[in-house]
Order: structure tokens, then sequence, then C-alpha cells
């Protein structure tokens, strides 16, 4: 049972790692400027 818990565990953390990733992708596309784009490039890197 742990193991299951651990596996769902993994899953659900990466959902949620690609789900930050794709709205981060998605402001930096609709950056208005290149500069806010590269604010928004910083800021991931701070994570």
């Amino acid at each position: 049972m742990t193991s299951l818990r651990t596996v769902l565990a993994r899953h659900r953390s990466t959902r949620a790692h690609l789900r930050e990733e794709r709205a981060l992708q998605r402001a930096f596309d609709l950056a208005p400027t290149q500069e806010s784009a590269h604010e928004i490039a910083s800021l991931a890197a701070r994570r």
C-alpha cells in the first residue's frame, strides 16, 4: 500500500510541475515586450 501511495504522490507532483511549466510558458509567450519575457524567465529561475 505504501508503494501505491508513493506512486500516486509522485504522479501528482509531476502533474503539478508540468502544470506550472505550461503556465510559465504561456506567460512567457504572451509577454508584451522582450523585457517582460526576460523578467518572467528570471522569476522562473528563482524557483
